[in-house]
């Protein structure tokens, strides 16, 4: 149980901007490549490249936010789910174990098809604000806080995500 002073500490931060515009030129980079293994991903399946790429988000996080670095496995995998009449009532898209690592989960679970890049992004950013949380109060909960600190790192790299994303599909255009 989370004490009422803990619980508005936690829903009263946010994350330092000036580190986190410190972080973005290298997170901006690194997207680029994220692009790319997602695409290698759906297209034969490997997840190695998409890991790696993943695993270097969560570095460049930890290494400017101060953290202790975080392990990053994606699960080549439908979700855990639970269904009821047929349909998905609940889902498990990402995990983070405060003394372990961090787990997303790359399929969908009602078709086991791959998961929309902002989507895995957004639950591998997600996992990483529950590593600031564990590593900065001790704990982690959904707070408006938790959300808005999800939203800082999250808004610019999905803006640069679909910008990245329209470039492709032009080049893929003009290629055919």
């Amino acid at each position: 149980m989370v004490s009422e002073r803990l619980f508005q500490k936690m829903d009263r931060a946010r994350l330092d901007s000036a580190t986190l515009n410190a972080a973005m030129p290298d997170l901006m980079s690194v997207l680029v490549e994220v692009v790319r293994a997602r695409e290698s991903y759906v297209a034969d399946g490997g997840v190695r490249a998409l890991h790696l790429t993943f695993q270097q988000v969560v570095d460049v996080l930890d290494g400017c936010f101060g953290l202790p670095t975080k392990r990053v496995f994606l699960r080549d995998r439908p979700r855990p789910h639970r269904r009821s009449q047929g349909r998905v009532v609940y889902e498990i898209h990402g995990e983070c174990d405060p003394d372990g690592p961090m787990e997303i989960y790359t399929r969908t679970a009602a078709y086991a098809r791959p998961v929309a890049l902002k989507s895995l992004l957004d639950t591998l950013l997600h996992e990483w604000i529950h590593h600031y949380d564990f590593t900065r109060f001790g704990d982690s909960l959904h707070c408006d806080g938790f959300f808005e600190r999800l939203a800082q790192v999250y808004r610019p790299m999905r803006d640069r995500l679909d910008k990245l994303s329209e470039l492709a599909r032009t080049d893929r255009d003009q290629s055919a």
